[in-house]
């Protein structure tokens, strides 16, 4: 790993990460191979009768204590499940672990109105979708045709029929629609970032575009994007920021930067009892963070999930 990344990225690594966390990660980059995880799709089936058709076609599992309906494959592969009907009808979907924990600690009830800001491929929409058992309402943002074309795909696999799907510049939806100002119960923010998860030190293509420019670049995107959602947020609501990357510029910062400029909002704490969540950044280098930050999770990569950071945030005042 140290001599085939760019130096500047291990350096920021080592900063972060302990040193028996960095061995995690070193595995990681060399194998990248996950096992397949899912998520039960409750608006068409539930977890009794998937369990009881995998058990039939003789697929090893185990449920995931954290997630509500969310599976481990134990010795199958993604293809074993192709030609199942509950892959084929929708009424399980291939996602991965941590992509799901941002939807799940937003305790969405039946009565919310959602916002999913940088939607496609749509897998936290349809999560949000068979939390809200159809009712109400999800408008799921994108700005590109063919992600959108991907999120309604989605969408109708999954029998989602309280989404909504636009076609938006995240960074300017609230200029595109003041009616949505403090309209929204939740906002799912999974937003752009330089996706560092998918370096495999095997193939030099999935780590030869990093650059710290582009880094900075994501930085302000994100933060432009932040700057645009938070005044649709109702007071006393919730906003569920995630990325799939390391840096802490896109991470922590972020945060650091919301708490700043937005004396509305707090940080709220993230409790999963998962064994490879691991607790807050709050210095790097000379770069120090508020003590909030502190509340916000990272999720390691391992054969079970992938490299996430999740926050939540609630409005406190207008």
């Amino acid at each position: 790993m140290r001599k085939t990344l760019k130096k500047e990225f291990i350096e920021k690594l080592e900063k972060i990460y302990s040193p028996s966390d960095i061995k995690i990660i070193e595995k990681w980059f060399s194998i990248n191979k996950r096992k397949t995880t899912f998520r039960v799709n409750t608006l068409k089936s539930s977890n009794a009768e998937i369990e009881k058709i995998l058990k039939e076609n003789k697929i090893n599992f185990k449920k995931v204590g954290f997630l509500k309906n969310a599976y481990i494959l134990e010795d199958a592969k993604e293809s074993d499940l192709w030609d199942l009907d509950i892959f084929k009808n929708g009424h399980i979907y291939l996602q991965s672990l941590s992509s799901q924990i941002p939807v799940e600690i937003l305790s969405i009830k039946e009565d919310d109105k959602i916002l999913d800001i940088t939607a496609a491929p749509g897998w936290k929409t349809s999560q949000a979708s068979a939390i809200l058992k159809n009712s109400w309402e999800i408008i799921a943002n994108d700005n590109n045709a063919i992600r959108i074309d991907k999120l309604r795909f989605t969408i109708n696999r999954q029998w989602c029929k309280n989404v909504e799907v636009i076609k938006n510049d995240a960074r300017n939806i609230g200029k595109s629609f003041p009616e949505y100002l403090n309209y929204f119960d939740k906002i799912i923010a999974d937003l752009p970032c330089s996706a560092e998860w998918k370096f495999n030190i095997n193939n030099e293509r999935s780590y030869a575009y990093w650059s710290q420019d582009i880094v900075k670049k994501n930085y302000k995107l994100q933060k432009e994007i932040i700057q645009s959602i938070i005044p649709l947020l109702k007071v006393w609501w919730e906003l569920a920021y995630s990325t799939c990357t390391i840096s802490h510029e896109e991470n922590e910062a972020i945060c650091h930067m919301i708490l700043c400029n937005f004396p509305n909002i707090k940080l709220e704490d993230i409790n999963i009892n998962y064994n490879f969540a691991r607790n807050w950044v709050t210095k790097v280098w000379e770069t120090s963070f508020k003590n909030e930050v502190k509340n916000t999770i990272r999720i390691l990569p391992s054969d079970e999930s992938e490299w996430f950071f999740i926050a939540k945030f609630k409005k406190i005042k207008d």
